[in-house]
């Protein structure tokens, strides 16, 4: 599971949201999946708490879990 948390992550998107709002993260294709933080670090590192949780609460449901694969990119996060 752990190499499965580790590959969803590089698939992880941020964006800038404001002076006043910070960063959110999310990973595509994982649904409701969304973490903020004040700064880009922050952000993942809550995207990263709350992929566990997700996944938890997915494999509870008996929902199974999404793909991940890696995109080709450089770099999978990206910041604006």
């Amino acid at each position: 599971m752990e190499r499965y948390c580790r590959r969803a992550l590089k698939l992880a998107e941020v964006s800038f949201l404001g002076e006043d709002e910070g960063f959110a993260a999310r990973i595509p294709g994982f649904r409701g999946l969304i973490a903020t933080g004040t700064s880009r670090r922050e952000a993942l590192a809550e995207l990263q708490t709350a992929l566990s949780d997700w996944i938890d609460l997915a494999l509870k449901r008996g929902l199974g879990l999404p793909p991940v694969t890696t995109r080709p990119t450089a770099d999978p996060v990206s910041a604006h």
